[in-house]
Parts: C-alpha cells; structure tokens; sequence
C-alpha cells in the first residue's frame, strides 16, 4: 500500500494544477478524504467495502448534479478515486465490490537491463481476492511510483486541455 503522504500528496499537486482559484480552499479543506478508503481495514473487507469505484462515481454523480456544491463533490470524487488508482498500482483493489469480488489491478515498471536496453513491462486484469487482503496482510507489489506518475499526468493533460479550450 502507498504511504499515507503519497496518497495526499499526489491528488493534492494535481486538484492544485486544475482547480480554479475560488475552488482551492475546499482543495485543502477535503484533503483529509484522499486516507478515507483505507479506513476499511477496521472492517473485515480491506480493499473492498471503501476501495471500489461505486463511491467516486456517486460523488461524481452528486456534484455533476448539485450547482451550488458541485466543487465540494467533485473535489472528494477525485480525493477518493485517486486512493483507489493508487492501490490499483500497489497490489490491487476490489474495484466492483460488492458486485464482483475480483481485485482490478495494474503493475507497471520500466528497468534497464545489463545491456543497458529499457525494458517496459505492464500487466493489468483481475486477480482472486486473496484471504490476505482481507485482512490487510497481503502482497504490495513496487509499481506505485508508476500509478502516481500516471495520475499526474493526467491532471497535465487536463490542464492543458482546459488552458487550450479558454483561448
């Protein structure tokens, strides 16, 4: 599992690039929900009961419905789907719990090898949801770095996006 200050740090620098300037005290104000899914290793259902998609999207879903609170929603929505990406990249999540109890997961690493060649590898798909997990004693594998780096540029992409569409 990613450390807690990955798991603030990298939604944080990227609401920072794209949140309006009116908006960003409720970045720093809802920075305390980029820890909440981990709170489900209290509960029996680690990476499952709060490390699923189906929280996000009803953020999501309230803020695209919400006028007056839509940047509340919106900014816990990616708070929350960043923790969740991240884990993906470290080992898994239960991403359609309770719906499918698979865990979704990606590990991504770029090595150089003896000959001083890039070797790129990447492998994604869904595993069984392993007793160790719930119980929060599994497997974390080293891609994290990889999953941070991803969500970063992403958050570049919409920034570029956004500054392209308001010329």
């Amino acid at each position: 599992m990613p450390d807690w200050p990955i798991h603030l740090i990298v939604p944080l620098l990227a609401l920072l690039i794209v949140s309006r300037k009116e908006n960003l005290k409720y970045v720093f104000l809802l920075l305390p929900l980029a820890l909440l899914p981990d709170f489900d290793t209290f509960a029996v259902q680690h990476r499952a009961l709060f490390h699923n998609i189906f929280i996000p999207l009803i953020l999501a879903l309230f803020g695209l419905l919400s006028r007056k609170y839509r940047a509340i929603f919106l900014i816990a929505s990616v708070y929350i789907a960043s923790h969740v990406l991240l884990d993906m990249f470290a080992g898994g999540v239960v991403l359609f719990y309770p719906i499918y109890n698979g865990m979704a997961f990606v590990d991504a690493s770029l090595m150089m090898s003896q000959t001083n060649n890039l070797l790129w590898t990447f492998d994604y798909g869904f595993r069984p949801y392993a007793a160790g997990w719930k119980t929060a004693y599994g497997y974390i594998s080293d891609s994290t770095g990889t999953g941070a780096m991803v969500f970063v540029l992403t958050a570049c992409v919409c920034v570029a996006y956004r500054r392209w569409r308001e010329v």
